[in-house]
């Protein structure tokens, strides 16, 4: 009697779907295995099974990169002898790859921004009026001349002029290190502007600082009904549209 080699089960993923599945899946990135399963009709924990036992694709994890042009790369080596300081942002961390050697850059390396946008809203208050609010958008902290010029100049000093002309009011600044520079208090002593020194206005007293309660209601007023910015200009209309006024 001749013994046959017995085949055993078949597999779920056919050698043409495996074809299929390892060109789908090689070199890139930001995939879905629940989707891959749906597509070849088996269950997800299949797809992760064949893959590691019948193929040669390993998943690995994305390395972080500086988001940068040859300009750039340039200009960072001269300045600061090659140094990279990367900063964070959400993106897919793994690739599918076969060979990670032959594998493109944009797919082994996430590309990030160094600095993130910033948005600065000053105005200021008093218990007879608000003054016109400054929205200021840039990539780093504010600087003093910027809040001098926009803030002191064209926010303050004419909000003093129409609501207290007669002297009789004291300015309380926040701790940033523009608003307490040497420029502004200069321009402040100037106009004979009383203000809060800094040695004065403790930091971690939220009691004591009326600001911080302002800024907590119109935070709780601009997040309502779980609104949420996508970016910094939905940020910057949101604050525009009426709710600072």
């Amino acid at each position: 009697m001749k013994y046959l080699p017995k085949s055993g089960r078949p597999y779920k993923i056919s050698d043409e779907q495996l074809n299929g599945l390892v060109k789908s899946v090689n070199n890139r990135c930001v995939l879905s295995q629940r989707k891959l399963g749906r597509r070849f009709w088996v269950h997800h924990s299949t797809i992760s099974r064949t893959l590691r036992k019948r193929t040669s694709v390993v998943i690995r994890k994305r390395r972080k990169a500086p988001k940068m042009n040859s300009k750039d790369q340039e200009n960072r080596a001269r300045k600061d002898c090659g140094k990279m300081y990367p900063a964070t942002m959400l993106v897919a961390m793994f690739f599918y790859s076969t060979n990670p050697v032959t594998s493109p850059p944009n797919i082994k390396f996430q590309k990030r921004k160094i600095f993130e946008p910033k948005l600065m809203i000053w105005m200021a208050m008093s218990s007879k009026g608000v003054s016109d609010v400054y929205i200021h958008r840039s990539k780093q902290a504010v600087l003093q001349t910027t809040y001098l010029k926009e803030c002191i100049n064209k926010g303050l000093l004419p909000f003093i002029e129409k609501y207290h002309h007669n002297g009789s009011y004291l300015f309380w600044p926040d701790l940033a290190s523009a608003h307490c520079s040497n420029l502004v208090k200069e321009r402040l002593h100037e106009k004979n502007v009383p203000l809060v020194a800094r040695q004065d206005n403790p930091p971690n007293v939220p009691q004591a600082r009326s600001i911080e309660t302002v800024w907590a209601l119109l935070e709780r007023k601009v997040y309502e009904n779980n609104w949420e910015a996508k970016n910094l200009h939905t940020s910057h209309d949101i604050h525009s549209s009426g709710y600072l006024k």
